[in-house]
């Protein structure tokens, strides 16, 4: 009877050891991580540099081009992007472009800018030129039949008049003169936030304020660490992104399961899945608070140790989002998308943002 009992506890330890645990409900994942990907918004404009002068640029204004700090923090620039928790300590991981944004469209409307100045001052001395004609002839015509008080009137009219027109004219040929092919330029982030999941916002003062911490130093790994500025969370979420491997097999059955290789951790036509904040607060935006995506793909490329290519969906707004497997492990960093479709997008390779973040 006892060597029974042994015998039926050995067949039970045996099939608990031969046990398969089978990865999470992709829905269950997202409950678990929405916590940890929070919206990213910026007010940012460039103050420009071109000879000895200041100019100041806000590439989603209507008017663009100011001459004063005061008209351009009136006309703010504003983006979007994704960020995801990565510690206690109130730090963040996103893109690179989502904080420092790069337009060198500025020279462009500069120059428009002045174009459209000079087609006015134009018009202007075409108009002043006429009113001199008419001076003109209307003097010659009368100037036999006016006193002196009237011809001086005349006069004084005609200097006032003709003045005005050669300011004008030596105002255009200083503009023909400017150059702005080495104008330079500088981001100003006047004001940069976070927005929880599930939290309402009606205005900037509800995110809660972030400094840049960090930027990659290499173009082609697109990544930044923000950080509150108080070092904590307004908002405690339930899970810190890491770069552990979470599949429970490991440490349930490790002699047949060993842990991912974090330099590729992922193979061919793998489900991965994506936690973001596509198009911002337009889609975003409930009656309940704002509310990230969950979007699903499959890895469509070999890792080349710089970016990862998958089937996921992705808009604006959608960068520094989170890419994770099955089993919930950190993959990547969401950065791209192919031009001209919205079917393959790129992530920054986990290994990449590990080498970034501990370094």
């Amino acid at each position: 009877m006892i060597k029974k009992i042994y015998f039926f506890i050995l067949i039970l330890s045996l099939n608990a050891c031969n046990k398969i645990i089978e990865p999470e409900k992709p829905e269950h994942i997202f409950e678990k991580y929405k916590s940890s990907v929070v919206l990213i918004a910026s007010q940012y404009y460039y103050e420009v540099y071109s000879d000895n002068s200041i100019y100041y640029y806000s590439p989603s204004s209507e008017k663009k081009i100011f001459f004063s700090k005061e008209e351009v923090l009136n006309n703010l620039s504003f983006s979007t992007g994704t960020g995801f928790i990565i510690s206690e300590n109130g730090e963040i991981i996103t893109n690179n472009h989502v904080v420092n944004h790069k337009d060198e469209n500025y020279k462009i409307e500069l120059v428009n800018f002045y174009e459209k100045a000079k087609e006015s001052i134009l018009y202007e001395v075409k108009m002043y030129n006429d009113t001199i004609d008419q001076i003109k002839s209307t003097y010659y015509q009368y100037s036999d039949q006016m006193d002196y008080y009237q011809k001086q009137t005349f006069e004084n009219r005609f200097d006032f008049v003709n003045n005005k027109k050669n300011l004008l004219a030596n105002l255009y040929n200083r503009i023909e003169d400017i150059d702005f092919s080495s104008a330079t330029s500088k981001l100003i982030i006047h004001k940069l936030g976070i927005a929880y999941n599930d939290t309402h916002v009606t205005e900037f003062d509800d995110l809660q304020e972030c400094v840049i911490v960090k930027t990659s130093e290499n173009e082609k790994i697109d990544l930044a660490l923000l950080q509150t500025k108080s070092k904590s969370f307004n908002k405690k979420p339930n899970f810190i992104f890491n770069f552990k491997d979470n599949n429970p097999n490991i440490t349930e059955n490790p002699e047949k399961n060993k842990e991912r290789d974090i330099k590729n951790p992922i193979k061919i036509n793998e489900d991965v899945f994506m936690i973001g904040f596509n198009r911002g607060f337009s889609l975003a935006n409930t009656k309940q608070g704002i509310k990230s995506q969950f979007t699903s793909g499959k890895i469509s490329q070999e890792n080349d140790g710089e970016r990862i290519l998958y089937t996921i969906p992705t808009l604006e707004g959608s960068s520094g989002s989170p890419i994770v497997d099955k089993w919930g492990n950190l993959v990547g960093v969401n950065f791209a998308k192919i031009s001209n479709s919205q079917s393959f997008s790129f992530a920054v390779p986990v290994y990449e943002l590990k080498k970034f973040y501990e370094k």
